[in-house]
């Protein structure tokens, strides 16, 4: 018994937020019979976030059948597909969970794994080959039975002898055994567990929004290669942003600012129009803002502020990755120009 995740959404059948899994679970037909899925959802470090259960709604109708093996209709038992709709709620606390968990990775993908409970019927009856033969066709005396009319008929004997092509000739001869016991049907339960990994750019654009994560802004920068040791120092911030250290964070984001700022400077010159005003009013904003993480213990000496209100929070961090890389792209393009 294997499972596959077909498809995997938002749902929005229901006020709160959740993710919806269409599965399919391979099963033998008429061998095994699913009468029900439940499980729960894990994050990559296998924290437990919600419990699963399947959506009655999108259920199928289809008539599940149980049959005994030992005739010629084995050839009925063969791989079906059971399919079926899961459903995972999220709260607030969960869905906060999940997105720590995206920005420690390193492409900011969400990383799930689906845990199913499979109860399913198992059947295990066998049917006895037992045959109806004319005594005399094996040699023996013929049987005269007397009949309630006052009438005595030959009757015939049963007999057992297996064939693979088996089917009797009246139906109320299907004698049945539990694989050599009074046991027809056992109920069993299957764990099933499978990966679905959600790219980050579904996950901002397909789910946040349906899931109540607010709305995300999305800014593809075309990586340049022209000034590589600024990329190779957004790398270290990037991983001091997933390790929420934000002083390396700001201390990267400052190193890359310096650095661009000789370039441009080495191109144009510190007396250029280039230099002065169209990159210096822009590195200049970089400046003031990539030196906040730097000078928090000074502002609050100063008791200026509400104390705990004096921090670097995730939206300055998002900001401040985001406002370097293009401070970068800017630097490359302006040191193309004559």
């Amino acid at each position: 018994m294997e499972i596959k995740i077909i498809h995997i959404r938002p749902y929005e059948k229901a006020i709160f937020p959740g993710i919806a899994f269409e599965v399919e679970i391979t099963h033998t037909k008429y061998k095994e019979m699913i009468i029900g899925v439940d499980g729960w959802l894990e994050t990559d470090d296998r924290k437990i976030i919600s419990t699963i259960n399947e959506d009655l709604l999108e259920g199928s109708s289809l008539i599940s059948e149980l049959g005994a093996r030992g005739s010629s209709f084995d050839s009925w038992f063969k791989e079906e597909i059971y399919k079926t709709t899961v459903v995972a709620p999220l709260d607030k606390k969960a869905l906060n969970y999940i997105e720590e968990r995206r920005m420690k990775d390193k492409k900011g993908d969400v990383k799930l794994f689906l845990n199913l409970t499979a109860k399913v019927l198992e059947n295990r009856a066998s049917v006895s080959h037992l045959h109806e033969v004319n005594p005399k066709n094996i040699g023996l005396e013929p049987v005269r039975v007397p009949l309630s009319s006052g009438r005595v008929e030959e009757a015939e004997i049963i007999v057992y002898a297996h064939d693979p092509g088996f089917s009797p000739a009246r139906t109320n001869r299907w004698v049945l055994s539990g694989y050599g016991s009074p046991i027809f049907l056992a109920a069993r339960k299957y764990l099933l567990r499978t990966e679905k990994t959600i790219p980050s750019s579904d996950w901002i654009s397909d789910f946040a929004p349906k899931l109540e994560l607010g709305e995300y802004f999305v800014v593809e920068i075309p990586k340049g290669k022209l000034i590589k040791d600024a990329w190779d120092y957004v790398e270290k911030a990037e991983e001091c942003f997933r390790r929420w250290d934000t002083k390396g964070l700001y201390a990267n984001c400052r190193e890359i600012g310096s650095l661009l700022d000789g370039v441009i400077k080495k191109k144009f010159g510190k007396d250029s129009f280039i230099y002065r005003e169209r990159w210096g009013r822009t590195y200049g904003r970089f400046e003031n803002f990539a030196s906040l993480d730097l000078h928090l213990e000074d502002i609050k000496k100063s008791q200026q502020y509400i104390r705990e209100d004096i921090k670097i929070r995730k939206a300055d961090a998002e900001h401040i990755l985001i406002v370097t890389k293009t401070l970068i792209k800017f630097a490359e393009e302006l040191s193309q120009e004559s």
